[in-house]
């Protein structure tokens, strides 16, 4: 039965969260698409869905018969051979490790689709060599496949991100002080290099940017976590006021470059001129704030406008502030 890992403090700083075997992430699949999992009922799977649905951040800490180390023991009685190897497979393909926690969201929406496209090697052995090698009863039936290409978590309502962007246009477009990531200062000075002069719907690049154009005076407030650019995009969580895509701690790494970098810190106040007096002057390549990251691991991989050019782009178009 999935159990409560809410003292698994260091991963969930107390958010919800579940336990789960790693091959268990394949069952949802398998359920989603119409199978029976043979563990359906015991790890209740079904209450797993729903609350998954209901949010789609829920933690999922992953547990098998072994800990980080490979321990306790060499002869492990926790589980039988053919499932400790379907978790232990599970894990190498997800690089992650036992005990490793991560949002539903991750795990069951980019990780597991990238790297698990079907179950050959894990669950359809392609025969069973001996009695401890069973195969999955479900592994063959195309429950599997179903559920991919369903989906087990769920998307934001078109409709309700378009009444998020023109509210959140609304409140830019007021606000005498704007509040924005530092990272996504370079972002605003990157979609400028594209050349792009009219608001997208996935985010509010262009809103700030116009009021920063038209008022380099005005006070911006250097703020982590989520600003007045996120609420359009598919990847604000607004209960949690954060971005819950892949690129969540690579974004929080990113803000605290760019405060290093300009000397400051969150909370600071400065007005869009000066902000972008600093950008112009220490930020001329953002490979070291935006492209240091790790190739290998999807949370780590670098932003695309390190390898476009983008920031050059702008630069050569003029600063449009100040």
């Amino acid at each position: 039965m999935p159990g409560d890992c809410t003292t698994n403090w260091a991963a969930t700083h107390g958010e919800p969260c579940v336990s789960l075997r790693p091959y268990h992430l394949l069952c949802l699949f398998c359920l989603k698409g119409g199978g029976e999992p043979p563990d359906r009922i015991e790890w209740r799977m079904d209450d797993i869905l729903r609350l998954i649905e209901q949010d789609r951040n829920l933690l999922i800490t992953l547990e098998t018969a072994f800990n980080c180390m490979g321990g306790p023991t060499n002869q492990p009685v926790l589980y039988d051979p053919a499932t400790r190897r379907k978790d232990l497979q599970v894990l190498q393909r997800l690089n992650l490790a036992p005990g490793d926690t991560r949002p539903a969201h991750w795990m069951l929406r980019d990780y597991i689709p990238r790297y698990v496209p079907d179950l050959r090697g894990i669950c359809d052995l392609g025969g069973e060599t001996g009695p401890a090698w069973r195969e999955c009863p479900v592994c063959r039936t195309g429950a599997y496949q179903r559920g991919l290409a369903a989906g087990v978590v769920p998307l934001h309502d078109p409709e309700l991100m378009a009444c998020r962007k023109a509210e959140s246009c609304a409140v830019i477009e007021s606000a005498e002080r704007l509040r924005i990531r530092p990272h996504h200062l370079l972002c605003i000075t990157c979609f400028w290099g594209t050349g792009t002069d009219a608001p997208i719907a996935a985010d509010n690049l262009w809103e700030p940017l116009v009021r920063m154009r038209d008022n380099p005076d005005i006070e911006v407030e250097l703020v982590e976590g989520a600003c007045m650019v996120c609420p359009p995009c598919h990847g604000w969580d607004p209960e949690r006021d954060i971005c819950d895509t892949l690129c969540g701690l690579r974004d929080r790494l990113k803000d605290l470059n760019v405060l290093q970098a300009l000397g400051l810190a969150p909370g600071d106040v400065r007005t869009a001129r000066e902000l972008y007096d600093l950008i112009w002057e220490r930020i001329t390549d953002i490979r070291a704030i935006c492209g240091n990251m790790n190739p290998d691991v999807l949370e780590w991989s670098d932003c695309a406008g390190t390898r476009d050019g983008r920031l050059a782009k702008a630069r050569e178009r003029g600063r449009f502030c100040g």
